[in-house]
């Protein structure tokens, strides 16, 4: 499998794409994209279906217009990974000679109104996957963006879209395209502009989830300094106000499949070692907890902190914290991984001092396949020196 290290020695030696912004675009289009960063060519791109009912069309000027959004939020990936440390990494996607994204235009067997928001979106995925199947190599990864155009009827319509199929679900997301769903609108305060900034901070948020990230918060620090994290409440910002990727969703994205480099060959998500907890401990200094987790199969160690309740949902608030590895790893692959968690960082809902709270513990392995480990403290009795107990690490699961 393959390690950081070797992804970041080869990504130093590919070429990166600095791609002209399409003669056709809009120019409003143009100036947004004038400070596009370069893209390092994928491995497996991100496949996106448009998708239809038997009885309905696509959005007039839908090419241009979703070209322009992709291009928008692949330059917002790439620009955030870049600050992260990740340079010139985003999501590929499979391209047209003119510039434009390549959508795969499927057609349901059913009538639209069959592929509703809630369970729409079981009869979409098996109609995409005949589609893969019938038509070879057209699918070129694991990921997949659907988007489906809005309703019109008595509840939705141009100007309040809705009705279909609109979150992450592994990884699938779905999105929507409706007509005013048009860069020229970013950044406006009009009813236009505030509906881009939904729809699209929204696209972008799914397919974060899309691209195996949970929720997660910012540190106090980073939210001070940089906005929202999309993978927040960014999906009420971009476009409008300071939006940016944390650390923690960073590091994920580097392990995931359609982010690899041209070259990379990794088996993404194959069957593969558990990550194994060797030790692991809690303390709290008085201005901060401190986890130390010492384990092997893993590329990333990640934390978020949250209050309860843990529901799916109910986590937009978790903030996110990174490990830092130390020192080498054994003979049997062990590495020991320190988080610290100042209370300073914490946001008010979770610093208040009051009751349980959880710490999620993420491990990435190389090949993007993900664990989470969910332990628990009393931020109510904690005192300097406390050697806080952890649940056991048998509580892992695959997937997050």
């Amino acid at each position: 499998m393959k390690t950081t290290t070797l992804i970041a020695a080869v990504s130093m030696l590919l070429p990166v794409v600095q791609a002209a912004v399409p003669a056709h675009f809009s120019d409003r289009a143009k100036e947004i994209l004038a400070d596009s960063v370069p893209v390092q060519p994928a491995e497996y791109p991100l496949n996106i279906v448009y998708f239809l009912g038997n009885d309905n069309e696509p959005v007039a000027d839908y090419e241009r217009r979703l070209s322009e959004i992709m291009h928008f939020v692949q330059q917002f990936y790439a620009k955030e990974m870049t600050r992260n440390g990740f340079p010139n990494r985003s999501f590929g996607m499979q391209m047209l000679e003119n510039g434009n994204v390549k959508f795969h235009l499927v057609r349901g067997k059913r009538s639209h109104r069959e592929y509703a928001y809630g369970t729409g979106h079981n009869a979409c995925l098996e109609e995409i996957r005949e589609y893969a199947a019938a038509h070879a190599n057209s699918i070129c990864s694991e990921h997949i963006l659907v988007i489906m155009p809005t309703f019109h009827d008595a509840e939705y319509n141009d100007l309040q879209p809705g009705g279909v199929p609109f979150y992450g679900l592994g990884r699938n997301c779905f999105a929507l395209d409706y007509a005013h769903f048009d860069l020229r609108h970013l950044g406006q305060n009009t009813h236009e502009g505030r509906l881009l900034t939904k729809w699209l901070g929204g696209l972008a948020h799914e397919l974060g989830h899309g691209l195996n990230l949970p929720h997660n918060e910012g540190t106090v620090t980073d939210m001070a300094a940089m906005g929202t994290p999309l993978m927040g409440a960014g999906n009420y910002t971009l476009g409008m106000k300071p939006t940016y990727l944390t650390p923690n969703s960073a590091r994920l994205l580097d392990c995931c499949q359609v982010f690899a480099p041209a070259g990379d060959k990794t088996e993404f998500y194959a069957p593969c070692p558990r990550p194994e907890v060797q030790q692991a401990a809690l303390q709290y200094t008085g201005k901060e907890l401190v986890l130390t987790v010492r384990c092997n199969n893993t590329t990333y160690v990640n934390a978020l902190v949250q209050a309860p309740p843990y529901a799916v949902n109910q986590d937009y608030e978790a903030v996110a914290f990174c490990a830092t590895p130390e020192g080498e790893a054994d003979a049997a692959g062990f590495r020991t991984h320190r988080i610290a968690m100042p209370l300073s960082e914490l946001t008010a809902r979770q610093n208040t001092g009051k009751g349980e709270q959880g710490i999620d513990v993420l491990f990435a392995q190389p090949n993007g396949l993900r664990y989470r480990w969910r332990t628990t403290y009393d931020s109510a009795t904690l005192k300097p020196g406390d050697e806080i107990p952890l649940s056991k690490p048998e509580s892992m699961w695959q997937g997050y």
